[in-house]
């Protein structure tokens, strides 16, 4: 018979995020000081990738390009109005919802046109 077992090694989450931490840390200090801030200032962005429709998208690109902005900035800033707008009860979604088909959400917002 073959004692050829593998062990895993069992590390504890907060042993886990200090080793990686210390590893980071390590790279960073090797790094020569322009790369350094650089990838200081790429760790503390917050990117997110989202689906938007090809004409949405194209919308969003003339407006930056017209108001010479990014496009980033310019989604930031309308998603943050939008947002004070929802609280503020000045937008109600429910016309807007579909059911969904997936199995995570119960409704998708729809981006058609409604007459208010």
């Amino acid at each position: 018979m073959n004692n050829n077992l593998n062990r895993r090694s069992a590390i504890d989450p907060a042993v886990a995020d200090i080793l990686e931490g210390a590893e980071r840390k390590k790279r960073l200090t090797s790094m020569p000081k322009s790369e350094r801030e650089k990838a200081r200032k790429d760790a503390a962005r917050h990117k997110v990738g989202l689906d938007l429709p090809p004409d949405l998208h194209e919308t969003l690109r003339e407006i930056a390009s017209q108001e010479k902005v990014s496009i980033s900035s310019l989604v930031a800033f309308l998603t943050n109005r939008g947002i004070e707008d929802y609280r503020a009860g000045k937008i109600d979604l429910f016309p807007h919802k579909r059911i969904s088909r997936s199995a995570r959400f119960e409704y998708v917002l729809m981006f058609d046109k409604i007459d208010d």
